[in-house]
């Protein structure tokens, strides 16, 4: 396989997650503001946090004079950015024509039903992210823009070809995956607590299990259990729970393992997974916390590096004539 379609299967899976996760915390945050007090700290600007940007800076662009944004001003810009805006670097249409490009590049490893299917969502995002909708059509355009994504999954599931193409697909999608389930929890959770040094409260975060559809998987674990068990340390260690870290990081080993600089992959990818193992997650203060989470969002930065550092080297003679 040629290193730069590693690069394009990669994103392409990576691409394909970030669409679905960004709809789903879209929803998620409406719920959140529904059922929230007026007087909540926790605002539709914290959406750009949780993606990695500058809320402050990117809502000064909608600003008119020295006059700060209004709550419903600041919904249609922090959405602007989300969903139709073509220069934002997370919105949904940009992901959508970053992962169209990413297919069409690697289109003959791909099978036709999932090209199709690809294509499908891209033009349907293209038609209906491109203007402002009313809350319930924002809610039912982000719900259909996940269950799409779902659709190539499950087309790629049962069309592709078991091999490396395969495997790089789905190493995107599961790092992808935990790197936004890192992102939530960081910014939707534990930015809404104190910090304090001693042990923190149990917690439950209803929108959170919401957002990542893990809300009757946890009802039914936490039946299972003699104890409460928090949602955090659900997210963090559940392994049986396809969207928490666990989980992603198991199905990231069993990718890895056939690829030819396995043995690189593996070994970045252990450190990140002992991260969850010295103690017991419930134990740690809200700081700490914090500070674990910091750790696994730098080891998934380091897991991303390592997988795609044969891209990043130069081609020899042979490469280069191939």
């Amino acid at each position: 396989m040629l290193l730069k379609s590693v690069n394009h299967l990669f994103w392409l899976g990576r691409y394909l997650e970030r669409l679905d996760d960004t709809a789903r915390l879209i929803n998620a945050t409406s719920h959140v503001l529904i059922d929230s007090h007026q007087d909540t700290q926790f605002g539709w600007p914290i959406l750009l946090d949780v993606l990695g940007q500058d809320s402050a800076e990117l809502l000064q662009k909608f600003q008119q004079g020295e006059a700060a944004l209004s709550l419903a001003e600041t919904e249609r810009a922090v959405m602007a950015c989300l969903i139709n805006a073509s220069d934002s670097p997370v919105s949904i249409r940009a992901t959508s024509t970053a992962l169209k490009y990413n297919a069409r590049t690697i289109r003959p490893l791909i099978p036709r039903d999932m090209w199709e299917e690809l294509n499908a969502l891209d033009l349907f995002l293209q038609q209906h992210c491109s203007t402002a909708v009313s809350r319930q059509q924002r809610y039912q355009l982000m719900a259909e823009v996940s269950r799409r994504c779902q659709m190539v999954v499950g087309v790629l599931d049962g069309t592709m070809l078991r091999g490396d193409a395969f495997d790089l697909f789905n190493i995107g999608r599961h790092l992808e995956r935990a790197d936004m389930t890192t992102r939530i929890m960081d910014v939707m959770v534990l930015q809404q607590l104190q910090p304090t040094q001693i042990k923190r409260p149990k917690f439950r975060w209803l929108s959170v299990l919401n957002a990542l559809g893990g809300m009757e998987s946890y009802q039914y674990y936490l039946a299972r259990q003699k104890g409460d068990v928090d949602a955090i340390d659900y997210l963090l260690t559940y392994a049986d729970f396809p969207r928490s870290i666990s989980y992603c990081l198991n199905r990231v080993a069993a990718s890895a393992k056939a690829l030819p600089h396995a043995a690189e992959i593996l070994q970045e990818l252990h450190q990140v997974q002992a991260l969850l193992r010295p103690q017991a997650l419930s134990e740690l203060s809200t700081v700490q916390l914090h500070a674990l989470i910091d750790q696994l969002q730098a080891g998934i930065i380091a897991l991303h590096q390592v997988i795609l550092a044969p891209c990043q080297q130069p081609l020899t003679a042979t490469q280069r004539s191939a």
